[in-house]
């Protein structure tokens, strides 16, 4: 599962999306309140289904993997509630247990952002490193095969230095520089670390001016700051965007017939991208309407799918098979699976979450809300 962290963007009377800086904007100085529009997966019976996050207020960043999540607010704390998945609360034990409400993570005082993905976390720190926790000790280490079991308390990545912005997967790694270079490390079996067969930290090769990079599970995709896309590792999805389906490539290659592009997401080998008009647009994986495409049986599509049913967005995210965009009102639309546990329909097209007030920003089962948003 592909859960998407996010930089709150600047809130104000341009609803737009934004044309990509050559990287990120630094983290904002103020946040939002947050809101569950549904439980966490294996959320305990009598769990409340949807709601605030109790002492969840100035929030500038949060990653939801499904079991766990993991707030970051405006003083530099990281905070996070769920199910502990071999460490991944970051409260320093190993045992699986459910939290009901957030508590701190150890030893996090200089936060930036939070990225996670399955049952791994990553913190952006203000010098510029990767901090991380959770089950994957390989990914925590960096991609050095060393100690067996889950990592409690976060401990510095190996290798990250000067990072602006980060797109983890569930085997693999990403972050983007302030230079405009990806570095990527983990299983490389689809040679998403490019033609190496190393799986520590590694500059990705002929990929510059980078704005934005996501996992898509079997391959990667970035924006750069012209507005077009790249992607590499498998096309068995069409990820890389050319037909016949199949094969790999460990080079980036253009991803043709997207333009003016402000944002990527991915899920479980599905890809998504937002352009400067508002207009999403999808390939790779159609299993469970992770399309939009009306089609919830198991294909796939090379072709740029443009997700019908949409208004005008300004944000996108993923998990899974889900796609989720925040329109320029602040509404929350979902399509595909894992969409509220059946409380909507089967996820052929896009359908309205309901939420108490506009949102700023989303990732998984949580978005953040203005912090006058109704309670």
């Amino acid at each position: 599962m592909a859960a998407r962290s996010w930089h709150r963007a600047t809130a104000g009377a341009d609803r737009r999306p934004q044309a990509p800086a050559p990287h990120p904007s630094p983290r904002p100085t103020t946040g939002g309140t947050v809101w569950a529009w549904a439980p966490h997966f294996d959320a305990p019976a009598g769990s409340r289904p949807e709601g605030p996050v109790p002492g969840w207020t100035d929030v500038v960043s949060i990653a939801d993997t499904g079991f766990t999540t993991v707030a970051v607010r405006a003083d530099g704390t990281a905070w996070s509630y769920g199910t502990n998945v071999g460490g991944s609360l970051g409260h320093g034990f190993l045992e699986r247990r459910h939290v009901y409400r957030p508590g701190p993570v150890t030893g996090i005082d200089d936060a930036r952002a939070v990225y996670g993905n399955g049952p791994t976390f990553y913190v952006l720190r203000g010098d510029g490193t990767v901090t991380a926790w959770g089950h994957d000790r390989f990914l925590v280490n960096g991609g050095r095969r060393e100690g067996r079991g889950g990592v409690p308390v976060p401990r510095r990545v190996p290798g990250t230095g000067d990072v602006v912005a980060m797109g983890p997967g569930r085997l693999n790694a990403f972050v983007l520089r302030s230079d405009g270079r990806v570095r990527g490390w983990g299983v490389n079996i689809t040679s998403v670390l490019g033609d190496t067969r190393g799986t520590r930290p590694t500059t990705i090769a002929r990929l510059r001016g980078v704005a934005g990079v996501a996992s898509a599970g079997g391959a990667v995709v970035a924006v750069t700051a012209d507005g077009r896309v790249r992607a590499w590792g498998s096309n068995a999805h069409g990820l890389l965007g050319s037909e016949p389906l199949g094969g790999r490539r460990g080079r980036p290659v253009l991803v043709a017939g997207l333009r003016d592009v402000v944002q990527v997401a991915g899920g479980s080998d599905v890809a998504y991208a937002l352009d400067r008009e508002g207009v999403v647009r999808a390939w790779g994986r159609g299993a469970s309407g992770a399309l939009g495409d009306g089609d919830t049986s198991q294909h796939a599509s090379a072709g740029r799918v443009r997700v019908d049913g949409l208004p005008e967005i300004r944000r996108i995210a993923a998990f899974g098979l889900t796609g989720l965009a925040l329109d320029t009102d602040g509404g929350l639309w979902g399509w595909g699976s894992g969409l509220g546990l059946g409380r909507y329909d089967a996820g052929r097209r896009p359908v309205r979450i309901p939420l108490p007030g506009p949102a700023l920003d989303l990732s998984g089962r949580h978005v953040v809300l203005d912090g006058a948003a109704p309670r």
